[in-house]
């Protein structure tokens, strides 16, 4: 028998996992509370109202973190809630204490994040499956539907304990956005050399694709590369020279990370000479 299904919020996952979990065997979605998304999209109810949502087996929260509790009490008082459903959210950051409300109706209550980054919906409805995503439940009921929902969009599921959410989505936070934004600071270095946009975003992102293979097989001290590792203080003291000021001081705060992890492949001396190259002294 399917299993009855909405979906709060109508974003980039919400309309992600509307495409996959629509078009399921195991599962119906019946309702989508949105108020951007066309009526019957995704072969769904779509509504405005907490209150014209009929009772569900599972309700998943795909709203932006901050919206989290707000919808989990608005959900609770429109009498859509009953001992068995299931109500979740996907961030990697906040745990089921956020769906307290809901928990107080007697609804189970859990979190199911994908490690994925979702800039579109259509690239992430056709590569989704196969990733990882962390499961957190406050019973074992609720992880048996979590478990269900991940084999239903094709994860490979992880639990994970409820306080180690906000370390474990900051390391992943680092991995992902801080990468985006050393990709924009080395794009911008080479903007003065008037190359045209194509051919920067491919330099930076192919070498960028070439670590990451590289980190796919080794530790970060064995895929470690470039002028700090090898001690070559010269070179980056005429990086930082090439450089304006604002430009520097990002430098500095990268390359001194890159030397500490390069501190153990590096002897006493050079290691020396290259924190004074990046002091400026």
């Amino acid at each position: 028998m399917k299993k009855i299904l909405h979906i709060v919020g109508a974003g980039r996952v919400g309309q992600t996992l509307a495409a996959l979990l629509g078009a399921h065997s195991d599962w119906q979605l019946s309702h989508i509370v949105s108020r951007s998304l066309p009526s019957g999209a995704f072969g769904a109810a779509v509504v405005r109202d907490f209150t014209a949502l009929p009772r569900a087996d599972v309700v998943i929260i795909a709203t932006p973190d901050n919206a989290i509790e707000a919808a989990a009490e608005s959900l609770a008082r429109s009498g859509a809630l009953s001992a068995g459903t299931l109500v979740l959210h996907m961030s990697g950051a906040k745990t089921a204490a956020a769906l307290a409300a809901a928990a107080l109706y007697g609804a189970q209550t859990g979190s199911l994040h994908p490690v994925f980054a979702f800039a579109d919906v259509a690239y992430a409805v056709d590569n989704l499956r196969g990733n990882i995503c962390a499961l957190e439940a406050e019973s074992a009921q609720a992880l048996a539907v979590l478990q269900q929902l991940a084999d239903a969009l094709e994860l490979r599921a992880v639990v994970l304990p409820s306080e180690h959410k906000a370390r474990y989505h900051a390391a992943l936070s680092a991995a992902s956005n801080f990468s985006v934004a050393l990709a924009a600071y080395a794009q911008n270095l080479l903007a003065p050399l008037d190359f045209p946009e194509s051919m920067s975003r491919e330099l930076v992102c192919g070498l960028m694709r070439q670590t990451v293979a590289n980190l796919e097989h080794l530790t970060p001290l064995q895929a470690l590369t470039g002028p700090i590792v090898r001690g070559d203080d010269c070179t980056v003291a005429a990086h930082l020279a090439a450089m304006n000021q604002e430009e520097q001081a990002r430098y500095r705060a990268w390359a001194q990370a890159t030397l500490d992890l390069a501190r153990e492949r590096l002897d006493s001396e050079s290691a020396v000479k290259m924190q004074t190259a990046l002091s400026g002294d």
